[in-house]
């Protein structure tokens, strides 16, 4: 007999590491493991694997979370300082790698894409604070991710620089949702920063199809992927032929520019 959902849910956040990550996303996953194993009682092995998916989700490129609140509260009493956003960019692994190239990042992607007026960002993180970096006078931001700390700590730094010209906000997403996702706005752009990597598992199913609702609601999806693994070690082949291919079965085209960790691919019809 199967225990209750509900202390499942208790045992995986009991750990403050997972204690953020939205209940929706948490139910999510324990019904796939349910659905995986029928019959098991709740054990110490169930808590742990639970715990391993939602890690590989989202725990690697988790922040400094008290550190960044108190840099935040320095950056409402003075919001035009770059050097409190950078630091809170520091904060968060991916954006502290990309923090010397943001800019160049964002050059590539426009000289691509024209300067866009709005913006999808899925898996956002802290990504939302390199505004400062793209040096666009307006812009609507909708940023999308599994923590509600994060997306709580986003919607107040949008709450702090919306007189800087962005007009964002912040929700709760699961990419892997199609119903979820085919409900986003439509955008100018969408970003998936490292994301693709987190939602495959077994197969290339899951970003095909996602990529085919994405396409219809934008001009342009940017994704990128790491070449470095874990150990920082700089992959072989940072190149991920599986995805072009991907897109030229699918027929879409796209362009490549890389920096120091990251690989960038600039998607269109």
């Amino acid at each position: 007999m199967q225990p209750p959902i509900h202390q499942i849910l208790q045992q995986v956040k009991s750990n403050k590491k997972y204690k953020s990550i939205s209940n929706e996303i948490v139910l999510n996953e324990i019904k796939k493991y349910i659905k995986k194993n029928p019959n098991e009682t709740l054990n110490k092995s169930m808590i742990k694997e639970i715990r391993k998916n939602l890690h590989r989700l989202y725990s690697t490129y988790s922040s400094k979370k008290n550190k960044r609140n108190k840099l935040l509260e320095q950056l409402k009493i003075n919001p035009n300082n770059k050097g409190i956003i950078n630091q809170i960019l520091k904060t968060f692994i991916s954006a502290n790698e990309r923090l010397e190239d943001y800019q160049n990042v964002y050059k590539n992607i426009f000289e691509i894409t024209g300067k866009p007026k709005s913006i999808i960002d899925l898996g956002c993180g802290l990504n939302p604070l390199s505004f400062s970096f793209m040096n666009l006078n307006q812009l609507n931001y909708y940023a999308y991710d599994i923590d509600e700390e994060d997306i709580k700590f986003i919607n107040d730094y949008f709450n702090i620089i919306k007189s800087k010209g962005l007009n964002g906000k912040a929700q709760i997403l699961d990419v892997r949702n199609q119903n979820s996702v085919s409900k986003l706005p439509t955008s100018d752009i969408i970003f998936m920063f490292k994301l693709i990597d987190l939602i495959d598992i077994n197969n290339h199913k899951t970003s095909e199809e996602l990529i085919k609702i994405l396409i219809k609601k934008t001009k342009f999806i940017v994704a990128s992927f790491a070449t470095k693994t874990i150990t920082r070690k700089q992959m072989n082949f940072p190149n991920r032929k599986w995805f072009e291919l991907m897109l030229n079965r699918i027929k879409l085209k796209f362009q490549t520019f890389s920096i120091k960790n990251e690989i960038f691919y600039v998607i269109s019809e």
